[in-house]
């Protein structure tokens, strides 16, 4: 029977193709209680849905694919496309072409496309009246121009805390706060215990 079934219908234990179940379902076609017969062989109907299904949502994956990648193109592109930056005036009045917040928004922001709209890092050195490779120039009233529309290269200090500051800070940790209660607590039932301060 074994070697029947295999020469007639290619049938074999798991994973037969969907032809082959299609054909051993027709020859069994008039058996008594079908549902019966077939529960353990594999639901065509199923199948053929759930390959459905699969096809539909590779076609909605696929067109939402191109979607995306097409807003993608018309977006870049049109940033890119044109630089909508205006130089300040005050920046202008002082010899340079780009202001503070620019610069700032390009290397915190790591903003590869405003550096490609600008020109690179050389065309920034030109825009910002300096050299790559000699720095800034020795003319002290070009660095007072600077100083005035960047500002000075310098962090600002934080205010000193003082000891009271650190004290209450050491205070908010939780840890601390219940072995202030407990320790407490100790304190009453210690009083109330001996009857003494």
């Amino acid at each position: 029977m074994v070697n029947f079934l295999n020469e007639s219908f290619d049938l074999k234990p798991k994973h037969s193709s969907e032809e082959a179940l299609e054909r051993w379902r027709k020859v069994c076609g008039f058996v008594k209680n079908p549902k019966r017969r077939f529960r353990f062989t594999a639901n065509l109907s199923k199948r053929y849905e759930a390959a459905a299904m699969r096809r539909s949502y590779k076609e909605k994956l696929r067109i939402s694919v191109l979607v995306s990648k097409t807003a993608f193109q018309f977006i870049s592109g049109v940033e890119t496309s044109e630089s909508d930056y205006v130089v300040p005036e005050e920046v202008k009045a002082a010899g340079f072409q780009l202001c503070a917040d620019e610069l700032g928004s390009i290397v915190e922001g790591h903003d590869l496309k405003k550096l490609k709209i600008h020109g690179g890092v050389d065309s920034i050195a030109e825009k910002l009246s300096t050299s790559t490779t000699n720095g800034l120039t020795s003319d002290t009233d070009l660095l007072n121009k600077r100083q005035q529309v960047y500002g000075i290269n310098k962090f600002a200090e934080a205010e000193a805390k003082g000891f009271l500051i650190f004290v209450w800070e050491a205070l908010q940790d939780m840890t601390l706060m219940i072995l202030g209660v407990c320790a407490f607590v100790s304190l009453i039932v210690g009083i109330e215990a001996d009857g003494q301060l």
